[in-house]
């Protein structure tokens, strides 16, 4: 009779216990005992990361009209960053007495605030520790380490745990206590179309990750694959896959082997899932060289727009929102009820560049960051859209996050770092149409002005909605309980919301 020695085959055994914590069915067990549920339906949660710090002064404007009126004193403190009250698009926020507008690039935001009334905005929202008055501030009372900072204010956002190591993020503890709802799928609850972020680090969920879309010829699953894997006589793929599953005396080397057959197995079950393969395992192709999808997305999304200066230019964020598609389309051949997505578009530290001296008469309507806004308004509009078309749109919800808002002032042709920021929330769960946060009724969108009740210097706006706040109600709507939001959110206690908040 075969014996196992424990101290012999440590190795082995702790390789053995490594492999099976990390598979699905082990993992759900663990969380079960306190993950929320049953889970009935299906459910996907998209964050939209806005890198480099979003000027969402300018993605919202406030627009009453006359001399010390709301718009006047945005325009006062924008100088040549204010966008003109005749280019913003009107939007019906149902805030008596108060106006306001979208960027004039925000066309398809704001039909479906208007219209479909399935797209919410969270103004003046931040990392905090605790909420903080105007005083607080000016004595630098229990503050966010590094304000201001890109990283530091990119990790905060993403771990919403400012006064402790980075070491998980908000979405990954999430996924924690529901990827049993995922019962025993090969594919992670967390899927990342951006790479890896800190956002979807848990303590036991690993998030996967998908290639944004390039188009009809290529497929957003990459095949781990012995090179000459063309040789069917010596048959490489097969010693590679040996290579990887060996026992190995290094626990570096242990782990990298698990590491690959973890991503070789998932790899080719997602790539199953989604396509439709010839004998070799590889996606079959039509005669113009097209990639047969099982699950075909349609309409198509604008993976392209024309910039400001008339060009053509590839969408980032659209290509990715289609792999987004790709993994909710294919839910059910992948056996998920949760699935918590990552995506993200960069370019918006627009210190110097934000807008184009160009031959267009009022230069802040052309440049860096309209193109960026016009990006963001196609992906996301086009992505709530085919939401719609699919008959899901209440199953699945996006927002936005960014490192900051900017200074409400001009530095010559860009702003710099602030901190509160405008975010947005888009499904047809969201009930939309409106504006979230602030103190009281009345007061959801803050005053814009320098020297006002929430500039802390330069039009820096102080935040009055936290990351844990706002990251509650996403985590509630996904299942998690009213005790376990403490969990994801550990210092949701010191704010006032601490079931979340009413736009989801």
């Amino acid at each position: 009779m075969n014996t196992f020695d424990l101290h012999k085959d440590r190795r082995r055994f702790m390789k053995m216990m490594a492999a099976a914590a990390s598979t699905p069915m082990v993992g759900n067990l663990m969380q079960a005992a306190y993950a929320a549920g049953p889970y009935n339906d299906y459910r996907a949660l998209v964050c939209v990361f806005l890198f480099g710090g979003n000027d969402s002064h300018n993605m919202i404007i406030p627009l009453n009209p006359g001399i010390g009126g709301e718009y006047d004193k945005y325009a006062i403190g924008r100088g040549n960053l204010a966008i003109p009250s005749a280019n913003a698009i009107p939007v019906n926020a149902g805030i008596s007495g108060r106006s306001f507008g979208f960027h004039p690039s925000m066309t398809g935001l704001a039909n479906i605030f208007n219209a479909d009334r399935k797209l919410a905005a969270i103004p003046n929202a931040g990392v905090l520790l605790q909420p903080t008055s105007l005083a607080q501030y000016q004595a630098q009372t229990n503050l966010p380490p590094q304000l201001f900072s890109h990283s530091d204010m990119q990790s905060h956002w993403q771990t919403g745990r400012a006064d402790y190591p980075a070491l998980t993020g908000w979405g990954g503890r999430m996924a924690d206590l529901i990827e049993s709802a995922n019962a025993n799928s090969q594919v992670s609850v967390s899927i990342s179309a951006a790479g890896q972020s800190l956002f979807q680090k848990g303590n036991s969920a690993v998030a996967y990750a998908v290639s944004p879309w390039g188009g009809t010829k290529s497929t957003i699953v990459k095949r781990l694959r012995a090179y000459r894997d063309w040789d069917t006589t010596s048959k490489p793929q097969a010693a590679f896959e040996n290579q990887l599953n060996i026992l190995r005396a290094n626990v570096l080397e242990d782990q990298w082997g698990d590491q690959g057959a973890r991503a070789l197995t998932t790899g080719e079950f997602v790539n199953a899932s989604l396509y439709n393969l010839d004998s070799s395992g590889a996606p079959t192709k039509d005669a113009s060289g097209n990639v047969s999808e099982k699950f075909p997305i349609s309409p198509a999304p604008p993976t392209s727009f024309i910039n400001s200066s008339g060009v053509s230019q590839s969408n980032r964020l659209a290509s990715q929102l289609r792999s987004v598609a790709n993994m909710i389309a294919a839910r059910d051949t992948l056996g998920v009820k949760r699935q918590i997505f990552f995506v993200s578009l960069g370019g918006f530290d627009n210190h110097g560049d934000q807008f184009k001296n160009s031959t267009n008469p009022i230069p802040i309507l052309s440049g860096l960051h309209s193109d960026l806004i016009k990006q963001l308004d196609q992906a996301m509009s086009w992505f709530y859209n085919w939401s719609v078309s699919q008959g899901i749109s209440s199953n699945v919800t996006s927002f936005t996050m960014s490192d900051f808002g900017r200074t409400q002032t001009s530095n010559g042709a860009g702003s710099d770092h602030g901190w509160g920021t405008h975010c947005f929330a888009l499904g047809g769960a969201v009930n939309g149409g409106t504006f979230y946060g602030g103190t009281a009724v009345g007061s959801e969108f803050p005053a814009v002005a320098l020297l006002g009740p929430n500039d802390v210097g330069q039009g820096r706006l102080l935040p009055v909605t936290s990351v844990d706040e706002y990251g509650a109600t996403f985590a509630k709507w996904m299942g998690a309980s009213t005790g376990e939001l403490g969990t994801v959110f550990p210092n949701l206690g010191r704010f006032a919301r601490t079931n979340g908040m009413a736009f989801l």
